[in-house]
């Protein structure tokens, strides 16, 4: 399931105070499979109808299904959240793993497509746990 969401839905991840420009908030099982690449998928379509450039698309695409996979690992829930944001250059995933536990530390910066530039985090959700990377990702 998919839905686009008003600008004023609040879930917490880190962004600008009154919400980003753009979000799209995707329920996905935890243990499926396939996770990771419609993780992947999503998170590409979505940054390329913004037009972004196709280089952080793709990166942005891989970072998305390795968070997925990362979370769905680490804590045990039946489904995650993927939430991607877009606001004034700045992109944001987040996984949230509702109602999860924690049976392994979350560790966003030990992704493979992570860089030192990018920020990560890990924020106690009221809903369960998550995880995020945020990284600059201009449109032309």
């Amino acid at each position: 399931m998919s839905t686009i969401v008003p600008r004023l839905f609040r879930v917490r991840v880190p962004g600008p105070e009154d919400g980003p420009d753009f979000r799209e908030v995707r329920t996905l099982p935890a243990e499926a499979a396939d996770t990771p690449a419609t993780a992947a998928l999503r998170t590409g379509v979505m940054y390329g109808l913004l037009c972004l450039p196709e280089s952080d698309v793709e990166r942005l695409a891989h970072v998305a299904g390795e968070l997925a996979e990362h979370v769905a690992g680490c804590v045990l829930s039946e489904t995650v959240l993927l939430v991607t944001d877009y606001h004034r250059g700045v992109a944001t995933i987040s996984v949230i793993a509702p109602a999860g536990r924690i049976w392994r530390a979350l560790d966003p910066g030990s992704l493979a497509h992570v860089t030192s530039t990018d920020q990560i985090g890990v924020i106690p959700h009221d809903m369960g746990p998550s995880a995020y990377v945020q990284m600059k990702a201009a449109r032309p």
